[in-house]
C-alpha cells in the first residue's frame, strides 16, 4: 500500500517511509539512539543527525506519533462538525479528521 499526501498539487510520500524518511536533529548521541530505537520499533525510516551547536528538531517524529494516535482513535459518536477535533490539532472537526 502506498501512502500519498497532496501538498500544493505535488505528490509526496508519507513521512517515515524509505522514499521520505523522517529527519531529526538532536544534541547528544544518547538522544539519537533513543529516537532511532523508537522509529525502528514502529517500522519508520529516520535520518538522525547529532548537531550540538544547533537547535533540536524532532518534529517529524512527533508528527508520526500524533498521526499514529489519530489513526487508532475510535469515536462512539463522532463529534459535531464545528467542535474542536479530538486529535488535538486545534482545527474544527469538519476541517481535520471529519473530511
Amino acid at each position: 500500500m502506498k501512502y500519498i499526501e497532496c501538498k500544493n498539487n505535488i505528490e509526496v510520500s508519507k513521512s517515515g517511509t524509505k522514499a521520505n524518511p523522517a529527519v531529526v536533529r538532536v544534541h547528544t548521541e544518547k538522544k539519537a539512539i533513543e529516537i532511532y530505537r523508537l522509529c525502528e520499533q514502529k517500522g519508520w525510516k529516520v535520518i538522525v543527525g547529532i548537531e550540538p551547536d544547533k537547535n533540536e528538531d524532532i518534529s517529524d517524529v512527533e508528527k508520526l506519533l500524533r498521526d499514529e494516535t489519530v489513526e487508532r482513535t475510535k469515536f462512539k459518536m463522532p463529534p459535531s462538525r464545528n467542535a474542536p477535533c479530538p486529535c488535538g490539532s486545534g482545527k474544527q472537526y469538519k476541517r481535520c479528521c471529519g473530511k
